[in-house]
């Protein structure tokens, strides 16, 4: 398995009663605990955060915006996929002995012409 990780810090957090069920009814469909999984949510809400500062990165300067007739209020939207994790992304997060040797990349052999 993974080895553990030495957790320091420590953050305070008030819930309220939706969110407070909401993340008991994931830990126990998880079989974590609700510490963990408020870890593992906390990292995915601070991913967005960031996705959303380098996307601000992008747009243009104002002196360099065409002005709008009306401007348009915007909503954050937020889509997940899950994937398979890179042998980098394995090693990256030290799961090498939990998942084994490195992966051959896939070679569809039913097409051999």
């Amino acid at each position: 398995m993974t080895e553990a990780r030495r957790l320091r810090e420590v953050l305070n957090v008030r819930l309220d009663e939706p969110l407070a069920r909401e993340l008991s009814r994931i830990a126990g469909s998880e079989g974590r605990s609700e510490s963990d999984v408020a870890r593992t949510l906390l990292g995915y809400g601070i991913e967005v955060a960031r996705r959303l500062q380098a996307q601000a990165f992008e747009r243009p300067f104002s002196w360099q915006e065409e002005p709008e007739d009306e401007p348009h209020p915007g909503i954050i939207e937020i889509q997940a996929r899950w994937r398979p994790m890179t042998d980098e992304e394995i090693d990256e997060r030290g799961l090498r002995s939990y998942v084994g040797y490195p992966v051959e990349p896939y070679m569809d052999l039913g097409d051999e012409s």
